[in-house]
């Protein structure tokens, strides 16, 4: 396999480039970090259950990933309403991401929501909120 990497690093750059339009979008968005941030609006056409793919995030602690999914979909999020998980009702999917952090300990998932919404000027004090019902 470092064969064939090696073999196509010492190709031009104008065949390299005639490559990479023959390759899908979906295939280059995960092949380094400036091809996920110009493709990743196509994930959501790959990926069936995207809601999946976000928890998937979280137990990673994949930051780099869970960044940009909250940056494109946090007013959304905002707007979705009394979400259930596991017999408790949230305020909203945001508040369920951020107990879901603290559940699976995805530290710096969790301390970039904190900072994300005071970079908004929204919920200071998100860990006191009472956000959660419980059903009985």
């Amino acid at each position: 396999m470092n064969l064939v990497i090696n073999k196509v690093n010492e190709l031009p750059k104008e065949i390299i480039d005639l490559i990479k339009e023959y390759i899908p979008k979906t295939t280059l968005v995960f092949l380094n970090k400036t091809n996920y941030l110009l493709y990743h609006s196509f994930l959501k056409n790959i990926i069936p259950n995207y809601e999946n793919f976000i928890r998937d995030m979280i137990r990673k602690d994949n930051i780099f990933v869970f960044e940009n999914v909250i940056r494109e979909n946090y007013i959304k999020w905002l707007q979705n309403k009394n979400y259930f998980y596991k017999n408790m009702i949230f305020k909203n999917y945001i508040y369920f991401i951020f107990y879901f952090c603290i559940e699976n300990e995805a530290s710096n998932c969790r301390y970039f929501i904190t900072h994300f919404f005071k970079e908004l000027g929204m919920c200071k004090n998100l860990h006191k909120k009472n956000i959660i019902k419980y059903i009985r």
